[in-house]
Formats: structure tokens, C-alpha cells, sequence
């Protein structure tokens, strides 16, 4: 029995989702270790006046968007159906979020970077060789020609 071949829009989806979760996990962790700095000296002076609260908030968010999407990458690169409905409500619910923060001390440019990563996935998981892959055809049906 062959596998059906992975389309190019969902291996660009499956890169583009290992992508998100390295700088996520990189960017929360960093994130994290910089509010426990701030805490732990709060009268030294810094360059931003980011309030420790936001750093949190944006650590939090960036940690859990990390981890689903790793959990998200591994269902994809393993072809399973229930991918795609769940990678496009985690980037759609993640990019409509950081910008709804886009005006807060919370989300950034780095934030809105990733937004449009997490709004390309979905863009990709529309297109009509995904919605067949992940519906269990590995092309889309062709029309017939007989009559």
C-alpha cells in the first residue's frame, strides 16, 4: 500500500510549523528569563518601559503557541486528518489574538511576524491539494470522462 504524496503546500506548512515552534519555545523561554530579571531588579534602569506584567503575558502566550505547535508539526508530518481542522484553529485563534494585542504593551513587531507566519499556515491549509490530502485522497478527483 503506497502513502498518498505529501502536496507542496502541506510540507510548506509542516516546515513553516517546525519553524513557529523553535522561535516560539526560543522567544518564550527568553522572554520568561527576562521577567524574572526585571522582577528581581526592578529599579535597574532598562531600554524598554515594557511593564513586567506584558513580558509575562507574551511569554505565556509564546510558550503555549510553541507547544501546540510542535504537537501540531508532529500530526502533520504524520499525515493524520484531524491536522488540519486543529492547525487551522490554533494559527487562526493565535493570529487574530496578537492582533487584537497589537496595540498593547504585549504584542510586537516580532509578534506580528509570527501572526502572518500563523495566518500563512491557514492561507496554505485552504488550498484544494491539502483540504485532499488530509480528506484521505491523495489528489483531488478529476472529473469523469465517461458517459
Amino acid at each position: 500500500m503506497n502513502a498518498p504524496t505529501r502536496p507542496t503546500s502541506v510540507t510548506a506548512v509542516f516546515v513553516l510549523l517546525i519553524l513557529i515552534t523553535l522561535y516560539q519555545i526560543a522567544a518564550g523561554g527568553l522572554a520568561l528569563l527576562g521577567g524574572f530579571a526585571a522582577e528581581a531588579a526592578p529599579a535597574m534602569a532598562t531600554t524598554t518601559d515594557v511593564p513586567t506584567w506584558a513580558i509575562f503575558v507574551a511569554a505565556a502566550i509564546a510558550l503555549v503557541y510553541g507547544a501546540a505547535s510542535l504537537v501540531l508539526a508532529v500530526m502533520v508530518g504524520r499525515g493524520r486528518r484531524s491536522a488540519r481542522p486543529a492547525a487551522l484553529g490554533v494559527n487562526a485563534v493565535y493570529g487574530v489574538g496578537i492582533l487584537a494585542l497589537a496595540f498593547t504593551p504585549v504584542a510586537g513587531i516580532p509578534e506580528l511576524a509570527t501572526a502572518a507566519f500563523a495566518f500563512t499556515v491557514v492561507a496554505l491549509l485552504y488550498s484544494g491539494s491539502a483540504k485532499a490530502y488530509f480528506g484521505g485522497d491523495s489528489v483531488p478527483a478529476e472529473p469523469s470522462t465517461t458517459g
